[in-house]
């Protein structure tokens, strides 16, 4: 398909914006996990929830909070990000790039859902958990286990990070086929994917329970992301 010269550059211009998205993404997605922790560390802890399969609860803040605020809305850079790589390998993978970008866009959206749950209604919850007692308590920590499988394990990994492993897989195969891109990027990213894939897998397969401690999915994903966007941003002409 041709393109005028106005096209190409509109092109041009949404790679550009979708690499620096993945880009800002990965740095961001990792340094605030890293900075919550480490400001979640120094709080004191409140209470733990272990018995119940849920989670130490530290005494929060408004910067962590508004931290969480900011986390959860992360996911929507990647929007930008799949229209840019579909831009970028539209020729001759504009079908694969397409259903490629509607998976970024549905796992995006559905991680952003998810983490969101994180500033509002755990927030709430976990304020008033421990100052109820019997049956009210119990209630509202069936609520709290409830709201964690749906949103967090359902939402989030599954749909959030089950669409957005569809999307790696797409665009590292037509980064193999395509001359766009050096063929060893797409070798790395197909790897990245399939680690990654496999990590979710065994985090939820209970086979390696701890899994999660020593390697974060999250962060394997946050590294395909970053390697797409800085070679999106050196395709600029």
């Amino acid at each position: 398909m041709a393109y005028t010269r106005h096209e190409a550059a509109a092109h041009e211009t949404m790679i550009i914006v979708g690499g620096w998205s993945m880009v800002i993404f990965a740095i961001l997605f990792v340094g605030i996990t890293l900075l919550i922790d480490n400001l979640a560390q120094a709080q004191t802890m409140l209470y733990g929830m272990e018995q119940h399969n849920l989670f130490k609860v530290a005494a929060g803040s408004e910067t962590i909070r508004t931290l969480l605020v900011i986390y959860a809305l992360l996911p929507l850079l990647l929007i930008p990000g799949s229209v840019g790589t579909f831009y970028a390998f539209i020729e001759p993978h504009e079908a694969n790039m397409r259903c490629g970008m509607y998976f970024a866009t549905a796992g995006a959206l559905a991680l952003t859902i998810s983490l969101m749950m994180l500033p509002s209604i755990n927030w709430h919850l976990v304020t008033y958990i421990q100052a109820k007692t019997g049956e009210s308590q119990s209630n509202l920590i069936i609520m709290l286990q409830s709201l964690h499988s749906y949103l967090g394990v359902f939402v989030g990994d599954l749909v959030g990070f089950g669409c957005l492993l569809i999307w790696f897989f797409i665009t590292s195969f037509v980064m193999l086929r395509t001359t766009v891109m050096p063929h060893a990027v797409g070798v790395i990213q197909l790897i990245i994917a399939i680690i990654a894939t496999l990590i979710l897998a065994l985090r939820y397969s209970g086979l390696i329970p701890d899994v999660h401690i020593n390697v974060q999915a999250p962060g394997i994903i946050a590294l395909w992301i970053f390697i797409t966007g800085i070679g999106l941003i050196s395709l600029r002409k």
